[in-house]
C-alpha cells in the first residue's frame, strides 16, 4: 500500500502541476483562497510555487477556527496574506446582492448556500479592489476524497460509487462560486475540478480515501509530500461555513 499511495501522489502531482503551468500562460494577477484546511493548503503550495506575486486570501468572522491554521502555513512559506473580516455589517450589506445572484444562476437560497456564497462574494470583492483577476480555489476533495462525515457510514466497497453519485453537488458549487466571481470579473481556477483530476480521483481506491476513520487520508499523505505542517495534516475536517463562523452569522442576520 505505501508504494501504491506514493505512485498515486506522483500522478496527482503531475496533473495539478501541469494545470498550474497552463494557468500561468494566461493568468497574471492571481490569488488563492486559503482556509487552513488540507485541500486549500496543498493547492496553495502549488500556487505559491508557480506565481511569485501570488495574493493569498483568507476570511472569517470573530468566531473563526481557521485563522490559526492560516497563520501556521503562511509563516511556514514566508508569505503575507489578506484577511477579510466577515463582520455582521459586511454580511448584511452583501446578502441582498448575493441572494439575487443565486436566484439568477439557479442556486437555491438555503442558509448553507447563502453562507458559502456571501463569504466568496466578500473575498472576491476585496480581490477585485486589489486588481486580482483570477482566483485559485481548493474546491473538490471534500467529495472526491470522502471528506464529509456521511461517508463514514458508507461501506468501503460502495464508497467510490457514492462519491460518483455526489459529483453533481460539485456542479452546484461551481455554479455558486462562479456566479460570485463573475460579478467581480474574476476567473475561477479549480485544479481539483479539472476533468483529468476528477477522473484520477475516481481511480484512487476507497481504502486510501477513508482509512481507519480518517477522512481524506490520500489528501493528508499528499500534504506530507508537499511539506505541509503537521498541525494542518491532522486537522479534522470541518465544513467551511462552520469553521469560518459564517453560517451562524447569516442565521442571526436573517432572523433579525
Amino acid at each position: 500500500m505505501p508504494e501504491l499511495i506514493q505512485t498515486l501522489i506522483l500522478k496527482a502531482d503531475s496533473i495539478v502541476a501541469n494545470h498550474f503551468r497552463e494557468y500561468a500562460l494566461s493568468n497574471t494577477a492571481v490569488g488563492v483562497l486559503l482556509s487552513g484546511g488540507i485541500d486549500s493548503t496543498v493547492i496553495t503550495s502549488y500556487a505559491a510555487q508557480q506565481f511569485l506575486d501570488l495574493h493569498i486570501f483568507s476570511m472569517g468572522t470573530d468566531q473563526t477556527k481557521d485563522r490559526p491554521f492560516v497563520d501556521i502555513y503562511t509563516k511556514h512559506i514566508h508569505k503575507e496574506y489578506e484577511w477579510i473580516d466577515l463582520t455582521d455589517d459586511a454580511i448584511d450589506s452583501a446578502l441582498p446582492e448575493v441572494q439575487k445572484l443565486l436566484v439568477e444562476n439557479g442556486v437555491e437560497c438555503s442558509t448553507m448556500q447563502m453562507s458559502l456564497a456571501v463569504g466568496y462574494y466578500l473575498i472576491f470583492k476585496k480581490a477585485n479592489e486589489l486588481g486580482v483577476t483570477s482566483i485559485v480555489t481548493g474546491q473538490g476533495p471534500d467529495i472526491l476524497f470522502a471528506g464529509y462525515h456521511k461517508y463514514k457510514s458508507t461501506p468501503i466497497s460502495a464508497l467510490n460509487e457514492e462519491i460518483r453519485k455526489d459529483l453533481i453537488l460539485l456542479e452546484t458549487d461551481k455554479k455558486r462560486d462562479g456566479a460570485m466571481a463573475a460579478h467581480f470579473g474574476i476567473t475561477l481556477l479549480n485544479p481539483y475540478l479539472e476533468e483529468d483530476f476528477v477522473l484520477f480521483s475516481l481511480s484512487v481506491p476507497a481504502e486510501l480515501k477513508l482509512t481507519n476513520g480518517v477522512e481524506k487520508y490520500f489528501m493528508r499523505e499528499w500534504g506530507k509530500s508537499r511539506n505541509v505542517p503537521s498541525e494542518i495534516i491532522v486537522r479534522p475536517k470541518k465544513a467551511f461555513q462552520y469553521s469560518t463562523g459564517l453560517q451562524k452569522s447569516v442565521q442571526r442576520i436573517l432572523k433579525a
